[in-house]
Parts: structure tokens; C-alpha cells; sequence
């Protein structure tokens, strides 16, 4: 799809493909961004502006985000993050919304996993016609990095499965094992983390749907990871020992974190100063025999920015969505199949700096998938009160 694609090319290791795909992310976040105002800031078919207890919320941070701008350490970084974070949410939540309004929501991630399943079709190919395929072991494709991989299928995988579950299509099934064959070449253990709790989540919804095949996916699902993790594949690709007590290294930027967080607990060094914040402390990371971007995680790295009872407050917001949403509706198999990206995602934010980077694939994707899970419970409760069903 075209909104997505750009989101894909601009983590590429192929230096024109990523440059072109960069600046087209843009141009679709300003694009959308100017067709929603174009609009009247109108969707799900209302004359006035529809604000939702999401949007609410999600709107009240955005205004936290820009207003850190009187006490940043780094004020263009703080206002470039928090601008592009508005664009994106303009995009996802309005642009979208309208969208998928238009074609509906089983036809838009129809068209988007056949989009996903071609671009990782190719990555898989780019095995043998790419010669820097690989990086220290893993595989990363055309990716730019394996974590990159690991990021977006934590995301799309959950929803490929759920799809193909109760489609039952060869087509949908192809798809599916076409990302798994990726998740393994890349060996993200944080994504397959995220992945397999998704799973849990979707298989106990389908149980009350349909149980019969619920426990049969189940019991295959237990017996194949069985064989799996007995596998040297497992043990040397993914489980990689010797990396795994400091989730490779990881624990040492969180170290770093709590530090940063300290010196100013209550409200942070300002939105979008994770990377900077080395250099701000006079911190080397090469002295340290580190790499990585900001402090290689979401929960801390947000708790850096804004400080810790926000950025709690932040998580508890998304958190309290998905649990309310599993909780209330677990019958709901096509929103629970949404939710179940979400917490797939949640997880994967507890290694990845990822959530809050407009630009990023897994950012864009997420706000996405949370846009189509409020738009699901908005049109559920709409439908309840006129008493009528209401396509969605």
C-alpha cells in the first residue's frame, strides 16, 4: 500500500532506495495530515468533528510533548520529534480512519499483508542476491538491520496468523509462513516474545468462536515450538546464550537510563532528547563498547523525555486499552486480533526505542492498528445504540 511502502524502503541498507523512502514517508504524513484539514477534520461519516476518549488522550500528550519544549535540553529535537508525532497521528487517526471508512477494514489489512508478504518475499530472496544479507550472523535482507525485521513482523505477524485463522486460506497461510521464515533468519528474540503472547491472545479468542479448531492450532502451535527450541538453530541463532542475561547489552543502556532519570526525575530532559542524552552527560558510547540508538528502550527512553510518573502514565494509558479491550470484548475475535498486535508491540517497546519515532515502520504501524481498534470499539458502541448492525 502506498501509505506503508515508504515506511518499508527507508530501512533499507540500499542507500537510494532508504533516501528516496525517507523523504516519501514524509510527503505521506503531510499529505495525509493536509487532506484531513481539507476535510474539516470529518469522519465516520459525521458532520461535525468526532473526538473519541483515544483521541483524547492521545491529543493531551501530544500538547505534553510540544509544551517540553520550555525545558528541553535540545529544543529542535524536541520540537522536529513532537511535530512529526502530530503528522503521524493526523495521518493514522483521521486520514486513515476515512479510508478504511471507504474500502473497509477486512479490505485495507487484506491489501496490506499482500503488500507485507511481497516486500518479505523479496527480503528472503535478497538472501543470495545481496551481499551484505547478513550482519555478525543474522539475517537483515535489504533491512538496513535483523532488529528492523524483528520490529515490523512483531506487528504484522500477529495479524497475519489471525487472519489466516479464521480465513482458513492457502493464500493467508503463505503469508504467514513467508514472515515467520523472516522471523527466524533475523533471530529477534524480543519480537518472537511479543509474537507468541499475541498468539495466546487471539488462540483463547478463537476458542469461542470456533473451539475445535482453536484447540487444534494449540496443540499444534506447542508441538511444533516444542521441536523447535530442541533445535541447534534455536539454541545458537536465537537463544545466543552469551548475549541473553544483558539482552545484548541492553542492560547496560538501562543502567545508563536510570541514571539519566535521576537527574531530572519529575519531567524529563524534553520530548525526543533520547538522542542526544550521551552526549548531553559527555557519555561515550564507543568508550563503553556500546552501540545502539537512545537507551534501547521505549519505557525508559520515554521516562528520560518526559519523566517517570508521565511516561507511566503514557504506557498505563496503552496498557489500560489493550486489558480493558481483552478483558470486555475476548469474544470479539476481530478486535481482539487488533489488540493482540498492540500487545505484541508493548512488549517488543520493552528492548526497542521505537514507539515514539514518527518515521519509524514499527511507529506508523502501531498508531495504525490502535487507530483501527478505536474505530472498531467506536462503531461497535454507535451500532449498540441505534440498535443496527453497522458495517465496519
Amino acid at each position: 500500500m502506498l501509505y506503508t511502502l515508504p515506511f518499508f524502503l527507508a530501512t533499507s541498507q540500499i542507500t537510494q532506495v532508504a533516501t528516496a523512502g525517507k523523504a516519501l514517508r514524509w510527503l505521506i504524513l503531510v499529505i495525509g495530515c493536509v487532506m484531513t484539514a481539507s476535510s474539516g477534520f470529518q469522519r465516520a461519516g459525521s458532520k461535525r468533528i468526532l473526538v473519541t476518549w483515544t483521541d483524547r488522550i492521545i491529543i493531551a500528550f501530544l500538547l505534553l510533548f510540544l509544551v517540553s519544549e520550555y525545558w528541553t535540553i535540545e529544543p529542535w529535537a524536541t520540537a522536529q520529534r513532537a511535530i512529526s508525532l502530530l503528522l503521524l497521528y493526523g495521518c493514522s487517526f483521521w486520514t486513515l480512519w476515512r479510508y478504511v471508512d471507504q474500502i473497509s477494514e477486512q479490505e485495507f489489512l487484506q491489501r496490506f499483508l499482500q503488500v507485507s508478504g511481497i516486500i518479505f518475499t523479496l527480503n528472503l530472496l535478497s538472501a543470495v542476491l545481496l551481499p551484505n544479507a547478513w550482519l555478525v550472523g543474522r539475517f537483515r535482507g535489504f533491512f538496513n538491520n535483523p532488529n528492523n525485521i524483528g520490529l515490523t513482523l512483531s506487528l504484522v505477524i500477529p495479524l497475519a496468523i489471525s487472519q489466516w485463522l479464521y480465513s482458513k486460506q492457502n493464500k493467508s497461510l503463505f503469508v504467514v509462513g513467508i514472515l515467520i521464515l523472516n522471523l527466524l533468519a533475523c533471530g529477534s528474540r524480543s519480537s518472537m516474545l511479543g509474537i507468541a503472547s499475541a498468539t495466546i491472545i487471539v488462540l483463547i479468542s478463537l476458542f469461542a468462536k470456533r473451539p475445535s479448531q482453536a484447540v487444534i492450532a494449540t496443540a499444534i502451535a506447542i508441538v511444533g515450538l516444542g521441536i523447535f527450541i530442541q533445535t541447534d538453530f534455536f539454541i545458537e541463532q536465537v537463544l545466543r546464550d552469551s548475549s541473553l542475561q544483558t539482552a545484548s547489552n541492553r542492560t547496560y543502556f538501562w543502567e545508563l537510563a536510570q541514571e539519566y532519570i535521576a537527574k531530572r526525575p519529575d519531567f524529563g530532559h524534553g520530548f525526543g532528547t533520547d538522542a542526544v542524552i550521551h552526549d548531553y552527560y559527555g557519555v561515550v558510547l564507543r568508550d563503553l563498547k556500546l552501540r545502539g540508538h537512545g537507551v534501547m528502550s521505549s519505557y525508559y527512553g520515554l521516562a528520560v523525555q518526559i519523566g517517570w510518573p508521565l511516561a507511566c502514565c503514557f504506557f498505563a494509558s496503552l496498557w489500560g486499552f489493550a486489558a480493558y479491550c481483552i478483558t470486555q470484548f475476548w469474544r470479539n475475535y476481530e478486535l481482539i486480533s487488533l489488540v493482540s498486535c498492540l500487545v505484541s508491540g508493548l512488549i517488543v517497546c520493552i528492548f526497542e526505542p521505537a514507539i515514539y519515532s514518527a518515521g519509524n515502520c514499527f511507529s506508523f504501524l502501531f498508531w495504525t492498528i490502535l487507530m483501527l481498534a478505536t474505530r472498531r470499539l467506536y462503531y461497535r458502541k454507535l451500532s449498540k445504540s441505534r440498535s443496527i448492525p453497522i458495517a465496519i
